[in-house]
């Protein structure tokens, strides 16, 4: 659990440092994945398939839901298997491809 709740903390931590305060988290008091919401942002399946080519494995939230169109500025992130140079590493290219949008 200690584990865990490292990776927990240094993915808030890198997300804080990297996006500042333009993001705002869900889940993120129990589970291996969070829900991370950037205002006034889209996120869709040619996103995904970018993020995917670039190495990071990332879904948008709304790939799950079933009424479309509620929750396209979300994106669920799974850490549980990551080691943290992965999660701050993966954090900097999330930013780096949506920096690009």
């Amino acid at each position: 659990m200690r584990k865990i709740y490292g990776q927990r903390r240094l993915l808030l931590d890198t997300l804080h440092e990297t996006f500042e305060c333009r993001w705002c988290s869900y889940g993120d008091a129990a589970g291996l994945h969070l829900t991370i919401e950037f205002p006034g942002m889209r996120f869709d399946s040619s996103f995904r398939k970018k993020c995917l080519k670039n190495g990071i494995n990332i879904t948008p939230v709304e790939y799950h839901c079933i009424q479309k169109g509620r929750h396209v500025d979300k994106l669920l992130i799974g850490y549980g298997h990551l080691e943290p140079k992965e999660i701050q590493s993966g954090i900097k290219l999330l930013h780096e491809l949506i920096t690009q949008q």
